[in-house]
């Protein structure tokens, strides 16, 4: 089985900004169903993925409920479009999509995040009773070590050791790049 170290991504908050959505929605940049987001932001967690082996489970409110097949296929699809301020950055994320976190009905994200990795454990187990959620992930894989990385704080007391908050102003910053580096040991 595959063992992957993994970024649990949220996307708002995370790879826009609110200054960049400000700006974008000021200069009419903008024509998506969802958020603008920075493509320079979306290359720059690409090559992160690439350098250290990284692989990606959305736990974003963009998932939309959707498997993370259709999440992969959604993010293909928005980044077809070469236009500025549009998505196509995030086409480059799709390859590193392994897995997508279930909605819970408490909408509580480290609930969320801690159903997936029991779902994969269970995998290990061989008990199965999670079987049914095959459509969270592309394939059962053990999780070596996990990142979340999210401008919510609404986290499993847990969890706040593998967890680092984005400030939405600004999103996702070169100091919190170091901090997944020395969470995921890489």
């Amino acid at each position: 089985m595959k063992r992957y170290k993994i970024i649990f991504l949220d996307i708002d908050g995370v790879m826009n900004s609110d200054q960049y959505n400000r700006y974008v929605y000021k200069h009419h940049l903008h024509d998506s169903k969802y958020g603008a987001i920075n493509a320079k932001e979306c290359h720059r967690m690409v090559r992160f993925c690439e350098k250290y082996g990284i692989k990606l489970v959305i736990s974003s409110t963009w998932r939309n409920g959707n498997s993370w097949k259709e999440t992969y296929d959604e993010f293909m699809r928005e980044g077809m479009e070469d236009l500025p301020y549009r998505h196509h950055g995030m086409k480059y994320l799709a390859p590193y999509i392994v897995g997508t976190t279930p909605y819970c009905k408490s909408r509580h994200r480290g609930k969320e995040i801690q159903y997936f990795i029991d779902i994969m454990n269970d995998h290990l187990s061989g008990v199965g009773k999670f079987k049914d959620y095959w459509k969270i992930h592309k394939e059962p894989f053990i999780i070596e070590k996990y990142c979340i990385v999210d401008d919510d704080n609404d986290m499993l007391e847990n969890q706040l050791e593998n967890f680092v908050q984005t400030d939405y102003i600004v999103g996702i910053t070169k100091k919190d790049y170091d901090k997944i580096r020395k969470i995921l040991q890489v």
